[in-house]
C-alpha cells in the first residue's frame, strides 16, 4: 500500500511545477497587471516604495521596506497583509479591497511556494525574451496533426496480442526488451469490470457467475451487460463532471454570486447522456449552444449548466467600473480556461497578457474567443415551453431583476458610503415596480414565469445580501441554470455605482487588454477561433459564437478534441493517460508515451461515431486491459510509472467508488437515481456519492480527504494520495462504525461461528476465506466481536484498492 501511496506521489509531483505556472499566469498576472502595474512597474523612474511587480527579479527583490512576498509563508507576506486591508497603514490597491476570492488566490500562491514563471528583463511586460512558437510552426506540433487508422506495427509475440492496441503496446514494450504481464484471473477481472463501468465492486454472487461461465464470450457480454446497467451513467457522468468543473455554488456565494438551484439538473442530464451514449461530439455541442441547435429537445437546455453553473466572481458594485470590468473579464477567461483545456488540451488562458510563452497562441486568439463569452449571460431558463419573444423579455427582466434588487437592499442597508443613496433606491424600487407590474401582465399564460420571479419584488432583507437563498437550497421549479446569447457590458457613468448592462440578441467583441488590464484596451479583434487549428476563416458571425465555437471544435479541431478524451479515457481505464498532462497537450506537457497508438484511437473512435461505450469496450477487451497487477521486480526498476503499459497499475479507488462500494457490501445502497443533491456526509444519505452537494465554497471534508478535484477548475486527474485523515475516517467515521454495524446484523442469525466469518468475507470481500483467515478471524472473535470484525475487513487494503 505505501508503495503505490509514494507512487503516485512521485508521479503526480512531477506535474505540481506546471500547474503552479497556470495558476501564476490565469490567477496572479491578470491580478497584478489590472491593479499594481501602473504604480510598481520596471518602466517608471520612481516606481511606488521602489516596489517592482511587473518583472520576476522585482517581486523578488520587494521594496524599500524588504520582502512582499515569502514563499510558502502567506502570513510572513506583506503583499498578502496589504491585499487583506487589515492593517490600516497597508492596503493595497489603494481603490479599494479586491474581491475575497482573489485575496485567497494569492494567498493559495504564495502558500505553495509563490512559483513564478516569468522570464521577462525589465519592462518585460512589454517585451519578451521567452516566445511562443509561431502559428505556422505551430500547425506541425504533433497534437495538431490529422488523425488516421494507423497499420499494426510489427510484433514478436503473436499470441499475444488481441487487438491493435495490444499491438501497439508490445511494439514499446519489445523495442524496449520487455514483455508484458500475464492475464490476471476471472474473479479479478470481473470486479475491476464492475469498478471500471459502474463505479462499485460486485457482490460474491456476481463474482461467482462470471467465474463460471465459461464461455469465450463471457467477457465481452460482462462489458456490454454493465454498460446497458443505468448505474453506468452515474460513474462516467462523474468523470465528465471532473472535466466540467461541475459545482452547485460559487467559491464565495455572495449577493451577485448566488448558488445555483438547478445545478442538479445538469449533472442529471449528463448522467443521461451518457447511458444513451450521446455521441461526444454532440454530447459537447449542446453543453455549449443546446439553446441554438434547432434539433435539441427542450429538456437540453439542462445541458448548458456547463456555461450557466459555472463558477463567477462577487461583483460590488460599489466598485468603479474599471474593476467590475476586471472581475467580468475574470469570468470570460474561466470559461476560456474550462473550454480549452477540457476540451482542446490547450493552455488558451495563458495567452491572457501576452503571446503564450511557450505554445502557437496569439493573444489576439484569446481574445477572440473572450468575444464569445462577452456575449452569453447566465441566467434560469424554463424548461417548458414559451414564446421566443416572452422568453426574451423574461430573461432580461430576470436579470435586471436580480440588480435592481441586489442594489436597492445594498444602498438601503449600507446607504452612508455611497452619495446620493436614498434617491437611487428609490429610482430602482419605483423601476422594480414597473417591470413587476409588466411580469404580471403573462400570470394567465405562465404563471411559472411569474412564480420564479416573486423573489425579487418582495420587500428586500435587512442585510446587504437580499436575494441570498437561505443555504443555497437546491429547487425542484422546472427551470435550469443556463445562458442565453446576450452582450454584456460594464456601465461606468455613474461614477459612485456601477451596473453591468445585458442586451439580449446581441453580441460584442472585445479589445486586447493590454497586460491583461481593462483599463487599458487596444486593438478590437473580432470573435473567433484558434488560429493553429483553422485554416481559411476563423471569424465568428451568427450571435455569440457558441455554436459556431463547438462546431469548429469538431471540423477544425476535431483531431484534437479526439486525442483529448481518448487520452482521458484511457487514463480513466488505466489509471494513467497516454499523455500524462491531461489537459495540457502543448510544449509544457508531457509527450505521449504511446503516440501512434492514441492516434490509431482516436480515429477508430471518430469513424465510430464518437461513442464513448465503443471505446471503452474496446479497451477492455484489449489484452493490455486485462493484465495482472502484480508488480514484477525488473520491470518496477526499469519503468515504475508503469508507462510502458507493462501491467495493470494498481492504486487506491476514487471517493466515490469506495464509498459507493462500502454502501453495497453493506447491504445499505439506495439506487435512486436523480433529483436535488444531498450532503454526502449526512447520515441519512445512503445514495451514491454523485448525488452528494459539490460545493465550491465549502467542499466535503470527506470528499476533500480522498482527493476530489477542485470544482473552480477543469480537472486533468486526480492526484491519489494516502494520508492520516484518511486513516481517522477508517478508524473513527460513523459511517465505516454505521457499516460495520449494519452487516454484522445481518447475518448474526447464521448458524455456526465458521458460517458468520465466511459469511462476512463473502459480503465484504466478495470471496471466501482461506484456512489462515478462518483461524485469525475465530481467534480475533474469542475476545471480540464480528462488528469490530467487520470493520476490520472493511479496513483492509483489499476494500480499498483497484484490483
Amino acid at each position: 500500500m505505501l508503495r503505490i501511496s509514494w507512487l503516485a506521489i512521485v508521479m503526480a509531483g512531477g506535474l505540481w511545477a506546471q500547474k503552479d505556472s497556470a495558476f501564476f499566469e490565469t490567477k496572479i498576472r491578470p491580478v497584478l497587471a489590472s491593479q499594481c502595474f501602473a504604480c510598481h512597474a520596471a518602466k517608471l523612474k520612481a516606481p511606488m516604495g521602489g516596489l517592482v511587480l511587473d518583472t520576476k527579479a522585482g517581486l523578488a527583490a520587494g521594496g524599500v521596506n524588504g520582502a512582499v512576498v515569502v514563499a510558502g509563508k502567506p502570513g510572513e507576506s506583506r503583499l498578502l497583509t496589504a491585499l487583506r486591508y487589515t492593517d490600516p497603514h497597508l492596503q493595497m490597491p489603494p481603490a479599494g479591497k479586491l474581491a475575497e476570492v482573489v485575496v485567497k488566490d494569492f494567498e493559495a500562491w504564495i502558500a505553495a511556494g509563490a512559483v513564478d514563471p516569468r522570464t521577462d528583463p525589465a519592462g518585460g511586460e512589454k517585451s519578451s525574451a521567452l516566445k511562443g512558437m509561431a502559428v505556422e510552426e505551430g500547425r506541425r506540433w504533433w497534437a495538431f496533426q490529422p488523425i488516421a487508422v494507423g497499420a499494426a506495427p510489427a510484433v514478436k509475440n503473436r499470441t499475444w496480442a488481441r487487438g491493435k492496441i495490444d499491438e501497439f503496446v508490445l511494439a514499446k514494450l519489445e523495442a524496449a526488451g520487455f514483455a508484458p504481464s500475464g492475464a490476471a484471473d476471472k474473479r479479478t477481472l470481473v470486479r475491476r469490470a464492475y469498478l471500471n463501468l459502474v463505479g462499485f465492486k460486485p457482490t460474491y454472487e456476481e463474482v461467482e457467475a462470471f467465474a463460471a461461465d465459461a464461455s469465450p464470450e463471457a467477457w465481452p457480454k460482462l462489458i456490454d451487460k454493465l454498460q446497458a446497467l443505468p448505474q453506468y451513467g452515474e460513474r462516467w457522468g462523474r468523470h465528465w463532471m471532473d472535466v466540467a468543473r461541475y459545482g452547485e455554488d460559487n467559491s464565495t456565494a455572495e449577493a451577485t454570486n448566488q448558488p445555483y438551484p438547478y445545478a442538479w439538473r445538469y449533472r442529471d442530464w449528463i448522467i443521461e447522456a451518457m447511458n444513451r451514449d450521446v455521441p461526444y461530439d454532440r454530447f459537447v455541442k449542446l453543453q455549449l449552444a443546446a439553446d441554438l441547435m434547432p434539433d435539441a429537445a427542450r429538456g437540453d437546455l439542462r445541458a448548458l449548466g456547463y456555461l450557466g453553473a459555472a463558477p463567477v466572481y462577487h461583483k460590488d458594485q460599489r466598485l468603479s467600473a474599471d474593476v467590475i470590468g476586471g472581475f467580468l473579464a475574470d469570468d470570460w477567461d474561466e470559461r476560456i480556461d474550462a473550454v480549452t483545456r477540457g476540451l482542446l488540451g490547450m493552455t488558451v488562458a495563458c495567452a491572457r497578457c501576452h503571446d503564450h510563452k511557450f505554445d502557437p497562441i496569439p493573444t489576439k486568439d484569446y481574445y477572440g474567443l473572450a468575444g464569445v463569452f462577452a456575449s452569453t449571460a447566465r441566467t434560469e431558463r424554463p424548461l417548458f415551453d414559451v414564446e421566443p419573444a416572452v422568453e426574451a423579455r423574461y430573461l432580461w427582466v430576470q436579470r435586471r431583476l436580480i440588480d435592481l434588487r441586489y442594489s436597492a437592499n445594498l444602498l438601503t442597508g449600507e446607504a452612508s458610503t455611497v452619495v446620493g443613496s436614498e434617491q437611487r433606491v428609490a429610482k430602482w424600487k419605483a423601476e422594480i415596480e414597473v417591470l413587476k407590474e409588466e411580469m404580471l401582465g403573462l400570470q394567465a399564460r405562465y404563471p411559472q414565469l411569474v412564480k420564479s420571479l416573486e423573489r425579487y419584488w418582495t420587500p428586500p432583507a435587512p442585510r446587504g445580501d437580499g436575494q441570498r437563498r437561505r443555504g443555497g437550497t437546491a429547487s425542484t421549479e422546472p427551470f435550469a441554470n443556463a445562458v442565453y446569447d446576450a452582450a454584456q457590458y460594464v456601465d461606468g457613468s455613474d461614477a459612485h455605482y456601477t451596473f453591468l448592462v445585458y442586451q439580449p440578441g446581441e453580441s460584442r467583441d472585445v479589445p486586447v487588454f493590454r497586460n491583461g488590464n481593462v483599463a487599458t484596451p487596444g486593438e478590437m479583434v473580432p470573435r473567433r477561433f484558434l488560429s493553429v487549428l483553422t485554416r481559411g476563416e476563423s471569424r465568428f458571425g451568427k450571435g455569440s459564437g457558441r455554436l459556431e465555437l463547438a462546431e469548429r471544435i469538431f471540423s477544425d479541431g476535431a483531431a484534437l478534441a479526439a486525442r483529448v478524451i481518448v487520452n482521458r479515457v484511457w487514463g480513466w481505464h488505466f489509471g494513467r493517460p497516454l499523455v500524462a498532462t491531461a489537459s495540457d497537450f502543448g510544449v509544457q506537457g508531457e509527450a505521449p508515451t504511446h503516440p501512434e497508438l492514441l492516434t490509431h484511437l482516436a480515429a477508430e473512435f471518430v469513424a465510430h461515431g464518437w461513442s464513448l461505450r465503443w471505446l471503452n469496450r474496446e479497451i477492455m477487451l484489449s489484452a493490455a486491459y486485462r493484465q495482472a497487477s502484480r508488480p514484477r521486480p525488473e520491470m518496477m526498476k526499469a519503468d515504475p510509472t508503469n508507462a510502458l503499459v507493462w501491467r495493470m497499475a494498481p492504486r487506491r479507488m476514487d471517493i466515490e467508488s469506495y464509498r459507493d462500494s462500502l454502501l453495497r457490501v453493506t447491504g445499505r445502497l439506495d439506487h435512486t437515481m436523480y433529483g436535488p443533491s444531498v450532503d454526502v456526509e449526512a447520515p441519512e444519505n445512503l445514495r451514491r456519492t454523485v448525488y452528494g452537494r459539490v460545493s465550491r465554497n465549502r467542499l466535503s471534508p470527506l470528499l476533500k480527504n480522498y482527493d476530489f478535484p477542485d470544482p473552480m477548475q477543469s480537472s486533468g486527474g486526480r492526484d491519489l494520495t494516502t494520508t492520516s485523515l484518511q486513516q481517522l475516517f477508517v478508524l473513527n467515521s460513523p459511517f465505516l462504525q454505521d457499516a460495520a454495524a449494519a452487516v454484522a446484523k445481518a447475518i448474526e442469525g447464521v448458524p455456526t461461528e465458521g458460517r458468520r466469518i465466511r459469511e462476512l468475507y463473502r459480503r465484504l470481500l466478495s470471496r471466501d476465506p482461506d484456512a489462515a483467515e478462518m483461524a485469525l478471524a475465530g481467534r480475533f472473535l474469542a475476545g471480540g466481536t464480528l462488528e469490530q470484525y467487520a470493520q476490520v475487513l472493511l479496513s483492509t487494503n483489499e476494500e480499498i484498492l483497484w484490483p
